[in-house]
């Protein structure tokens, strides 16, 4: 078994499952972020897809908000996956989402990811389909909660989170299932930003209620009560339909005071 996640983490010459074959490649000069291999796939409901990967430029300076995503899981209310998407200037967004990277025939095992079984990958794509294809080809519910963030500290955020992208083909690291992953390394680059910002608790370890953990801290723009907020936040009834449309990213926020 150890010899077999060796071989895994030594290679990146394995077959991938689809989404996953390319690490993003990140290029920072000053203000200027661009990133290749940009993802931008369209799922269709008959189960195909199209694979598309693009080269986006953005200036860090033009990073406007942050949004919090986080997807539960359908078969464990304790866990659920956990994104960022940073907003520009332009009305585009970006979708940073920090993943087990799977080979091709693999399902996300919990269990497996205990014992290091997976690379870690951050995925960079578009909000259509880093949102879309959970709303729509998978059945998945959806919350995007808008952060409360200074303009300095998104552009560190969002300078450091790519940043780090950038070290993981030359440096692989291995996912855990609750110690390195999508909502531990969240954690990890808000508190290098904000110090102390998020502490250690089940809100992090088991993200089902990572949502409940950000409204506790004050971490989200909201005057509601969490059960408000989270009924605003989830946006499966405004993604439906329109997932392939160019206003995506505007619709799905529609609700929003």
């Amino acid at each position: 078994m150890f010899q077999a996640i060796k071989r895994l983490f030594s290679s990146d010459d394995r077959p991938w499952k689809a989404g996953f074959e390319r690490l993003p490649q990140v290029q920072i000069q000053g203000d200027q972020l661009q990133i290749d291999d940009f993802r931008n796939f369209r799922y269709h409901c008959d189960g195909t897809h199209e694979q598309k990967y693009e080269t986006r430029q953005f200036a860090i300076s033009d990073v406007r908000t942050l949004d919090f995503i986080v997807v539960p899981f359908q078969d464990s209310s304790r866990f659920a996956h956990t994104m960022m998407s940073f907003g520009f200037a332009d009305q585009s967004h970006l979708v940073v989402s920090i993943e087990a990277r799977l080979r091709r025939g693999q399902k996300y095992s919990l269990w497996k990811g205990l014992i290091g079984f997976y690379q870690i990958m951050y995925v960079i794509a578009d909000e259509r389909d880093a949102i879309g294809h959970r709303t729509e080809y998978r059945g998945d519910e959806v919350f995007v909660y808008g952060v409360a963030a200074e303009q300095s500290q998104l552009e560190q955020l969002l300078s450091r989170v790519t940043k780090h992208a950038s070290q993981l083909p030359r440096k692989p690291e291995r996912y855990n299932t609750l110690t390195h992953n999508c909502a531990t390394n969240i954690r990890d680059h808000v508190n290098a930003i904000w110090p102390g910002r998020i502490p250690w608790g089940w809100g992090v370890l088991m993200p089902g209620r990572a949502d409940f953990l950000a409204y506790r801290l004050g971490l989200l723009k909201s005057d509601e009560t969490f059960e408000a907020t989270r009924q605003r936040a989830r946006i499966n009834d405004l993604a439906a339909g329109n997932w392939h449309d160019e206003r995506f990213s505007q619709l799905i926020r529609s609700k929003r005071a």
